[in-house]
């Protein structure tokens, strides 16, 4: 498993990215002069989910594109960066059912998506600071290998989970510096880039430290959900869309 994900998180799944078609050519005209063409649109990227619900300040910024205000209803598209301020929080809904709520003062890209319903299919996703909850969809039950959140410290495998992940950047007397993955439901496992991985259960906190001191292991097994891990305000919606739906059976009522 290790040698395998190690391998993933270098090569990646055969995801598809946003082409860019040149924004300007010059060609010769008659007479030797030399005329501009017009600016040609940027090709965006597959659309892959759209964002539920939008408290505050949040921003969008597509791949090679400026950045724009997020509203409910738009579509988030590969290569997305989501950016929420002081108090702002988004969610966010992907094509597979897999549920996001990025919570206040985070960062995340939305590396590679793809989503086919076959074994090529896949979700690469980015925390570069903040935190966020993720409870997954059709592809991390069907392809669990093919679905990972890397942080600054460590990466997550997800076994089809229902998990949060908080990167503290500073460390303080009460408080190490790292990533923390603590799991409401299912499983999780963290790995560093030494290969270590550590198997992540429910109401346990894996942690990958940022700054380990000497001889201290870097990656540590924590019981219960830290106390400055504090819940969205979107947590009961997100259970609400990843929910699955009822099915009447006849003659029921």
């Amino acid at each position: 498993m290790k040698r395998w994900l190690l391998g993933w998180v270098f090569c990646g799944f055969a995801g598809i990215g946003a082409a860019q078609v040149p924004a300007s050519v010059t060609e010769p005209a008659t007479g030797g002069a030399v005329v501009q063409a017009p600016a040609a649109a940027v090709v965006q990227a597959p659309q892959i989910g759209s964002i539920e619900r939008v408290s505050g300040t949040v921003s969008v910024t597509p791949a090679a594109q400026p950045a724009r205000a997020a509203r409910e209803g738009e579509p988030v598209r590969e290569g997305d960066l989501i950016i929420t301020q002081a108090n702002p929080e988004t969610l966010i809904k992907l094509r597979d059912e897999t549920t996001l709520s990025i919570r206040q003062n985070s960062q995340l890209r939305l590396v590679e998506y793809k989503f086919e319903r076959t074994p090529a299919d896949g979700f690469v996703a980015n925390l570069l600071k903040g935190s966020l909850r993720k409870v997954s969809g059709l592809i991390a039950r069907a392809q669990p290998r093919n679905v990972r959140l890397t942080t600054p410290t460590a990466t997550v495998g997800i076994r089809g989970t229902d998990f949060e992940v908080i990167i503290i950047e500073e460390e303080s007397p009460q408080t190490r510096a790292g990533t923390y993955d603590y799991v409401n439901d299912g499983e999780t496992f963290l790995q560093i880039a030494s290969g270590e991985t550590l198997n992540v259960g429910r109401d346990e906190t894996g942690l990958a430290l940022a700054f380990p001191r000497p001889g201290e292991a870097v990656l540590q097994l924590i019981q219960g959900r830290p106390a400055f891990l504090r819940g969205g305000g979107f947590d009961s919606m997100m259970m609400q869309l990843s929910r699955p739906p009822m099915i009447m059976m006849p003659g029921r009522r």
